[in-house]
C-alpha cells in the first residue's frame, strides 16, 4: 500500500500482512515493512520496467519468427512424409508393370516365331525391272515347208 505524497516529495510504501488470531479467530492487519519512496525512485523503476517490457517484446518477436520458421519446416516435413507414403504404392505398381512387361515380351517373342518365314522366303529376290520395248529387228521368219 502506498500512502499520500508528503511535502518533501516522499511517500511511504507499507507492506501489510493479514493475520488471524489463534485464540479468537479474528482477522486483523499489521504493517510488516515501511519504505520511503520518492518520485525519482518511481520514475527509475518505471524506466527499468519499460526496458524489461521492450526486451520481452523483442524476445517475443524472435520467438514468433522461430515459431513461423518451425511451422514452415513442419509443413515441408509433412509434405515429404506424404510423398514417402506414396513410395510403397509406386513400388507395387512397378512390380505389376514389370510382370506385364515380361508377359508382353513373351507374347512378342511367340508372335515373332509364328511370323518368321523359311530362309528362302524371308528375303525375296528383287524382280528384274521390266525391259523397255524395242522395235523388232529380227530377221524375217523362214517358213518351214510342211510335209
Amino acid at each position: 500500500m502506498i500512502g499520500k505524497l508528503s511535502k518533501s516529495g516522499e511517500m511511504l510504501q507499507l507492506t501489510i500482512g493479514l493475520f488471524e488470531c489463534i485464540n479468537c479467530k479474528k482477522r486483523f492487519r499489521n504493517v510488516i515493512d515501511k519504505q520511503k519512496i520518492t518520485i525519482k525512485g518511481i520514475v527509475q523503476k518505471i524506466k527499468v520496467l519499460e526496458e524489461m517490457v521492450m526486451e520481452a517484446a523483442k524476445k517475443r518477436a524472435e520467438l514468433e519468427e522461430k515459431v513461423k520458421a518451425l511451422e514452415e519446416e513442419k509443413a515441408c516435413l509433412l509434405a515429404e512424409i506424404e510423398s514417402l507414403k506414396a513410395i510403397p504404392e509406386l513400388e507395387a505398381k512397378i512390380s505389376v508393370l514389370e510382370a506385364e512387361i515380361a508377359k508382353l515380351k513373351e507374347e512378342k517373342k511367340a508372335l515373332e516365331e509364328k511370323v518368321t518365314l523359311p530362309p528362302a522366303e524371308a528375303a525375296p529376290a528383287e524382280a528384274p525391272a521390266p525391259a523397255e520395248e524395242k522395235p523388232c529387228e529380227e530377221k524375217p521368219c523362214e517358213e518351214k515347208p510342211s510335209e
